[in-house]
């Protein structure tokens, strides 16, 4: 069982080994919630969007391509990869 202190401010600092397996990182948003039995529940709050952020940085870099050219690419890349052989 993993402990943690509360300080003087009201602050615990989530063990690490807890973290990880909640895949909690910096900046996210936890829910507290006391059951019945007056036990506490905590569960991190997932923002959907946050998985999708930096999927494709690397893809806004170098000059603007027009929405045609990327039309036409994404046939022709899906043609060659679905093609009847």
């Amino acid at each position: 069982m993993d402990t943690a202190r509360v300080t003087s401010k009201g602050q615990v600092t989530i063990p690490k080994r807890v973290r990880n397996l909640m895949a909690i990182e910096t900046g996210d948003r936890l829910a507290f919630d006391l059951d019945e039995n007056g036990d506490l529940h905590v569960s991190p709050i997932r923002d959907e969007k946050r998985f999708l952020r930096g999927l494709l940085s690397d893809y806004g870099k170098g000059p603007r391509v027009d929405e045609e050219r990327i039309r036409t690419a994404l046939r022709e890349r899906a043609a060659a990869k679905y093609a009847v052989r």
